[in-house]
């Protein structure tokens, strides 16, 4: 079964954007937009999310890999680069490690490479909050990690607006999602990537710190790294700056 997906553009150049713990393809709109007029671009809601939310799943990694591959099959994209942002970078990793085939070049965007204490710690905060408290306490708290403090009251971001938005799937779904990355680490793989690679992280990302993108940018060979700020959510809070890094990026690529 293939899940509903978007396509625009129908450049030469095909790029395939992976979305984070929230799985809704909507945080990619803005670079789609700047994107699609020279790239076929591909994103998709994933399982329990926007248009394929009522699909059930087990809402793991492999999952979503199998996921995205069946999406290029059904696009009929033999090969793509691809962009992961957050756990969608994870996502990324999997996918040019398990089909390497499949990709020219990749960006990994806020992502990380393990899984450590640190993430768990993080991660098993979230959680707690969000089975004690409840859906909106756990948004707000979501907002806030992904908001940089010094930047608080910068209108790119909206955080009053953020704090106060709905929670967009069953808590079930978002503690699944949420789990989905627990004890990853695929480290010792990197090394063997050898398409293009872009690594992108912010200096004050409080849920995929920047020492996880310098990680990967020194394990996978001649990977290019560019450090900026605007918090985890910066391919929004800067998404000017994100989107010129990127088309830099991918127009050096070979299709």
């Amino acid at each position: 079964m293939t899940l509903a997906y978007n396509r625009e553009g129908d450049g030469p150049h095909a790029v395939l954007l992976m979305t984070g713990l929230g799985g809704h393809a909507e945080f990619w709109n803005g670079l789609r937009h700047d994107l699609s007029p020279s790239h076929t671009v591909i994103s998709f809601d994933q399982r329990g999310c926007g248009r394929n939310s009522d699909l059930p799943g087990d809402h793991t990694l492999a999952e979503i890999v199998a996921d995205a591959i069946d999406i290029l099959d059904d696009a009929g994209l033999a090969k793509v680069s691809l962009v992961g942002h957050s756990m969608g970078g994870v996502v990324a990793q999997c996918l040019v490690l398990d089909h390497a085939n499949r990709f020219s070049a990749v960006v990994f965007s806020g992502t990380f490479c393990a899984f450590d204490w640190y993430m768990e710690l993080v991660g098993d905060l979230r959680n707690q909050v969000l089975n004690d408290a409840g859906p909106e306490a756990y948004s707000k708290l979501s907002a806030l990690l992904a908001m940089p403090g010094g930047n608080v009251l910068d209108a790119d971001y909206d955080l009053k607006s953020r704090v106060k938005r709905p929670a967009k799937m069953p808590s079930a779904v978002v503690e699944a999602r949420q789990r989905a990355p627990y004890n990853f680490d695929r480290r010792g793989e990197l090394g063997s990537i050898t398409i293009p690679s872009l690594v992108v992280g912010a200096a004050d990302d409080m849920l995929a710190p920047l020492y996880q993108s310098r990680d990967i940018a020194s394990l996978i060979p001649n990977a290019q790294l560019e450090v900026m700020d605007g918090g985890h959510f910066f391919p929004l809070t800067r998404s000017q700056i994100y989107a010129e890094k990127l088309r830099k990026f991918l127009g050096s690529v070979r299709p």
